[in-house]
C-alpha cells in the first residue's frame, strides 16, 4: 500500500478544477484526454481532483490540446509549479488527521478568518474574570 498524500494544497485545487473546465469546454471526455497523454483515464481525473501533484510536462500537452493560447499556458504552468510547492503542513502529515489536512492548506491561503461565537466572548478577547466565570459555570 502506498505512503498516505498529504492534503494537496489550494492552488492544486483551483488548478485542477480548471483543468476540468477548459477539457469541459474543448468538449473532450477524460478517456480522451488520457488518450492523448497515453495514461490511464484515472491520471487526468486525479490531477483534475487534486489528489496527486500537477506533472508539468501533462499540463502542458494538455493545455494545447484543449487549444489554449501560449500565453495563458505559459501563466499555467507558472501557478502549477507554484501550487506543487509543499505547504508547510505538509511535513506534519503523519501526525495531522486526513480530515484537518485540508482545512490547514485552507487556512494558510485565506485572506480573511472569520468565526462566530453566539454564547460567549471569543477566546482572545475574554478577561481573566470572565473566563473564570465560564469556566467554573461549566
Amino acid at each position: 500500500m502506498s505512503e498516505r498524500r498529504p492534503a494537496p494544497t489550494v492552488g492544486q485545487v483551483v488548478l485542477g478544477r480548471r483543468l476540468q473546465e477548459l477539457r469541459e469546454a474543448a468538449g473532450l471526455r477524460r478517456e480522451e484526454a488520457a488518450r492523448v497523454l497515453r495514461v490511464a483515464p484515472a491520471t487526468v481525473r486525479r490531477m483534475e481532483m487534486a489528489e496527486v501533484a500537477l506533472k508539468i510536462p501533462y499540463v502542458q500537452v494538455l493545455l494545447t490540446t484543449y487549444g489554449v493560447s501560449d500565453d495563458e499556458t505559459a501563466a499555467f504552468v507558472t501557478l502549477a509549479e507554484e501550487a506543487n510547492r509543499p505547504g508547510w503542513w505538509q511535513r506534519y502529515h503523519d501526525v495531522l488527521p486526513d480530515w484537518f489536512s485540508m482545512h490547514v492548506s485552507l487556512e494558510g491561503a485565506a485572506q480573511l478568518i472569520r468565526s462566530y461565537e453566539p454564547h460567549f466572548v471569543p477566546g482572545l478577547l475574554q478577561t481573566e474574570d470572565y473566563a473564570r466565570a465560564v469556566l467554573e459555570a461549566g
